[in-house]
């Protein structure tokens, strides 16, 4: 047989070549996202600390991602479609495929808000939690954008609604099996479960960058939700693994160190009222060392100090 002559074997080269490049996926948009693995099949899609602001973009949420069989769910969407365009396309090279169902846990918009950049998703949420986000996501995209620090004349994105929705306390959607919780008397939260891995998410009731976040909640129902995670951690199989707000994983002992916490803030906020401490005075350092990281304390401290002054002299209480 003879052998190809040069240019022959040159022109094969270069189809090889070309058919090689034809078959290479395109590159996802970026920032390359931190994705990690937990399980077989369960992504963390973990956020920066703190608040948002010009450098992060918003992007502090926790976002857990779920491979079953051809769906691949995720909680949580970020803080605008962008952001949820470029999640999607790095997801599908770890999980071989693309968003399928996106949910919605409570109505925070650096969560929630990325829901427009998965249009092909059923988009799955609480009734509750999507009344909310109807009726406060249009202020919430202006104050993001300042936090954000976007240029001035930056067009709005809309604001993209659930509208798979869940009803009542508890059921089970695909491989989660769910719980509606409260974080004051009008905002509602979601707890989603894997049994079969033992994790579940508490996004609005856990963090881990520091304390609690007690803006727009009631530290008696914050209590009241808390004591619930620990029973539902009692069930034989119950999470061995919480995914907070923000912040690295949990472990077992979260719920009630957020509880003990809480309870410790009351206290020092009731001996306040006592002694005549302001709401301006330094707020007393936190049990837990690792709670004082950050600002949240501090804004915890006055929130707590006007609960208690509320329930001294029968003002209103905050919401």
């Amino acid at each position: 047989m003879p052998w190809p002559d040069t240019k022959t074997a040159a022109l094969a080269m270069l189809l090889t070549a070309a058919g090689a490049a034809s078959a290479a996926p395109a590159p996802c948009p970026g920032p390359a996202l931190p994705i990690h693995a937990l399980a077989d099949g369960v992504w963390w899609i973990s956020g920066s600390a703190g608040d948002s602001h010009a450098i992060n973009q918003g992007r502090i949420s926790n976002l857990l991602a779920v491979r079953e069989g051809r769906r691949l769910w995720l909680l949580g969407s970020g803080p605008d479609a962008r952001f949820a365009q470029a999640l999607d396309c790095q997801l599908a090279r770890h999980a071989g495929r693309r968003v399928s169902d996106v949910i919605a846990p409570w109505p925070r918009p650096e969560l929630v808000l990325g829901q427009g950049g998965l249009p092909a998703a059923r988009r799955w949420a609480h009734e509750e939690v999507a009344a909310a986000m109807r009726e406060r996501c249009p202020q919430c995209v202006e104050r993001l954008a300042q936090r954000r620090d976007l240029p001035a004349g930056t067009p709005a994105e809309p604001v993209v609604l659930p509208d798979q929705l869940l009803r009542g306390a508890s059921g089970q959607l695909g491989p989660w099996r769910w719980h509606r919780l409260m974080r004051s008397d009008s905002t509602a939260v979601t707890v989603w479960q894997l049994p079969r891995q033992r994790i579940a998410t508490a996004h609005g009731l856990l963090w881990s960058d520091g304390a609690p976040d007690l803006r727009d909640a009631r530290i008696a129902v914050m209590k009241t939700s808390l004591q619930a995670l620990s029973a539902l951690q009692q069930q034989p199989d119950g999470p061995l693994q919480w995914l907070p707000e923000q912040g690295e994983m949990l472990g077992v002992e979260a719920p009630d160190g957020h509880l003990a916490y809480l309870e410790t803030l009351e206290r020092q906020a009731d001996r306040a009222m006592e002694d005549g401490t302001q709401e301006s005075d330094p707020p007393p350092a936190p049990e837990a060392a690792a709670m004082a990281a950050g600002l949240r304390h501090g804004l915890n401290w006055q929130h707590a100090w006007r609960e208690a002054e509320a329930r001294w002299f029968g003002a209103t209480a905050p919401r």
